[in-house]
């Protein structure tokens, strides 16, 4: 682990010669040496994980080849070095002959040659790999290294693993699959049905536990189904008289490695359907009628169980090649038959998937209740030569896919305001938050309620329907305000100063006028989420019912101001609301001063009272009327209809509206001098 992919020569040497350490002198080294051959084997994996095609100053050792001949066997090579006189002494506890016993190296070197050139896709090593083609070629080959040997194949052609059924059954022999899984007839007298049965069993499994390691932690549902497909498979043939064709003990190593692969596939889901064919098999007890179920089944289950609810559904697996190597540490698939059995696989080996462990858990969180909540999340994915723009949606709290193959994760949500992590840009705020627990704040949007209040979207929807409604209704009610308000002091604005009674409670109509209008403009800002607002909207509207006790010049340009910027601020339906109010103030104003505004009109004297002075000037300002010297050239031309008046006015620029204004006025102080 130290020298974990940094291809040490003197480090990657002295792995390799203790794969195949003689078994001697006397007693030392003569107990549980497949146990240290594996261990030397893995660490070798680890030193020189993924350079097999690029080994760094080892150019002249060939280790492949050295681990080719640990696997399949062969002569004995001469030591050397130091090796040499430290085992030339003939006295040995187990004598072994002149042949490598690949028997206690295999698995080590197989393990070690996958790790090696992972995800090299180097051809010549993958066929060194493959099972053999004729019954003749696999009696010479145990079947348990058979699993090996698909797993390390897998390993080396790491990106052309598929979860399909197909992918699994193509690393069966042609030559042997009639033979597997059936009932023995009539013309397989000559057939050794066991080593064939052996030999799928073990080499499908193989091709599960890749799938399992290839897609850790993705909660892939393809991958799900085929390993969820061969588990239930395994299971049901061991309760069958089939099973003794290929051996009870095998299928139940099947069955483990199978379900080990399932959870690691889901880890920290807690998927329902693992977890019941978990408890079903955990249920196997008793030695009279399951012989086969060992201390290293229940391992096995309870592993499973462990990576189903990891970090209680907080954490999971990663897939970068270190932890990769460390997962094939801790499931490597032979499993001790009691709890102090070191022989094969050194049992501490199986705490090392905590250096695979990664924390993806998004949890969503309402930064205004401080509870967590459901959300909507969009996942976009990055480029890669198979596939381009590819998106996902996922509702949260979940757990995220790798975050190497994001590009993007936002918020997306009609409830809440969205929230975007994009890679090179805040990508490692994402990573610092899901390392600290996961938690992210989000806002909900105004109108909207959480899933636990309002789980298919009734209340929301009838808020959305209100809200972007074109029309605003002018009697909302305070309850449909309060229904989705959660800011308090809002609530006790709308409580104490919106809400209705009986009409007596108010003192004039025009008070009355005031709150439904102030009540249609909250629930705007509330809908709308422009609470800030709020504050200024009940500013103008004071000012507006303020008009008949004090105009100004300067309240009619701020209301101009504000009908200027009504199309990107302001609700239309409120503008035209405010324009009418004033002009309808003015209308009712200009009835009954006329001979006020005709006076200025024809440029005479025009004394008054101070106040209508005020009015005359606020209703010149906001209709925007030139100046009396200007009118007074217009006037000069006495103009007989509306289009000679207006093409009398052209030079002043001035809006239709006002021109139907001065035309009204003109016409009117003409009529009177006539009469009189």
């Amino acid at each position: 682990l130290v020298y974990q992919g940094t291809g040490h020569r003197h480090i990657a040497e002295a792995l390799l010669s203790e794969i195949g350490r003689p078994p001697g002198p006397e007693m030392e080294n003569s107990c549980d040496r497949e146990g240290y051959s594996l261990a030397a084997g893995l660490g070798l994996g680890l030193v020189m994980l993924a350079k097999g095609s690029d080994p760094t100053g080892l150019a002249d050792h060939d280790i492949a080849d050295t681990l080719q001949y640990y696997m399949v066997g062969g002569h004995r090579r001469p030591l050397a070095g130091s090796q040499k006189e430290k085992y030339k002494s003939p006295s040995y506890q187990i004598r072994e002959g002149d042949c490598v016993n690949n028997h206690v190296t295999g698995p080590g070197a197989t393990l070690a040659l996958g790790m090696m050139y992972f995800n090299t896709n180097n051809v010549a090593v993958a066929n060194w790999l493959a099972a053999p083609e004729s019954e003749y070629m696999l009696d010479f080959v145990c079947p348990d290294q058979l699993l090996l040997r698909t797993l390390a194949q897998g390993l080396v052609l790491w990106g052309m693993v598929v979860p399909t059924r197909d992918w699994v059954e193509s690393h069966v022999p042609a030559t042997i699959r009639a033979y597997c899984a059936t009932r023995p007839r009539q013309n397989f007298e000559n057939v050794d049905l066991e080593t064939m049965n052996q030999a799928y069993c073990n080499i499908v499994a193989g091709a599960c536990m890749v799938l399992g390691l290839r897609f850790a932690g993705s909660g892939n549902e393809q991958a799900f189904d085929i390993l969820f497909y061969y588990c239930k498979m395994f299971t049901s043939m061991a309760n069958r008289s089939i099973a003794e064709l290929a051996g009870k003990s095998t299928i139940e190593t099947c069955i483990c490695v199978t379900l080990l692969s399932l959870a690691t596939v889901m880890a920290g889901t807690g998927d329902l359907d693992v977890l019941r064919l978990c408890r079903h098999l955990g249920s196997r007890v008793g030695q009279a009628t399951n012989s086969v179920v060992t201390y290293g089944s229940h391992l096995a289950i309870h592993m499973s169980l462990g990576l189903l609810f990891l970090g209680g559904g907080s954490l999971s697996f990663s897939n970068s090649p270190e932890s990769v190597a460390a997962l094939i540490c801790a499931f490597f698939p032979r499993f001790p038959t009691h709890s102090n059995d070191n022989r094969y696989h050194l049992q501490a080996f199986r705490h090392l998937y905590v250096l695979a462990i990664e924390p993806r858990l998004f949890l969503p969180k309402d930064i205004d209740s401080g509870s967590l909540c459901y959300a909507n999340l969009e996942l976009i994915y990055l480029d890669t030569p198979y596939y381009s723009n590819q998106k996902a949606t996922v509702f949260s709290p979940c757990i995220l896919p790798h975050l190497n193959l994001l590009k993007e994760v936002r918020v997306k949500d009609d409830r809440y305001w969205p929230i975007i992590f994009t890679r090179g840009k805040n990508w490692d705020q994402l990573v610092e938050t899901l390392n600290k627990g996961g938690s992210v704040g989000i806002k909900l949007r105004a109108g909207c309620l959480p899933y636990v209040d309002d789980p298919r979207g009734y209340k929301t929807l009838l808020a959305q329907t209100l809200s972007t409604d074109t029309a605003i209704s002018w009697t909302i009610s305070t309850d449909s305000i309060l229904a989705f308000v959660s800011d308090k002091a809002c609530r006790n604005f709308v409580e104490n100063f919106l809400k209705l009674g009986p009409v007596n409670d108010f003192s004039s109509a025009k008070e009355l006028k005031f709150i439904q209008w102030l009540s249609s403009i909250s629930y705007e800002c509330i809908t709308k989420n422009m609470l800030p607002l709020l504050d200024y909207w009940i500013v103008i509207l004071a000012d507006l019912m303020s008009l008949s006790c004090s105009p100004s010049t300067t309240l009619m340009w701020q209301m101009k101001l504000i009908l200027a910027i009504q199309e990107s601020h302001i609700q239309p339906d409120h503008s035209l609301a405010i324009a009418q109010y004033i002009t309808n103030y003015f209308d009712e104003w200009q009835s009954s001063h006329m001979d006020l505004l005709s006076n200025y009109i024809l440029s005479r004297d025009c004394s008054a009272s101070t106040e209508d002075l005020l009015i005359l000037s606020s209703y010149l300002t906001f209709f925007d009327v030139p100046y009396s010297a200007k009118l007074q050239s217009v006037m000069s031309k006495d103009p007989k209809t509306f289009i000679e008046f207006v093409k009398a006015c052209q030079p002043l620029s001035s809006s239709p509206a006002t021109l139907s204004r001065l035309w009204s006025v003109y016409r009117r102080s003409v009529l009177s001098s006539a009469s009189s």
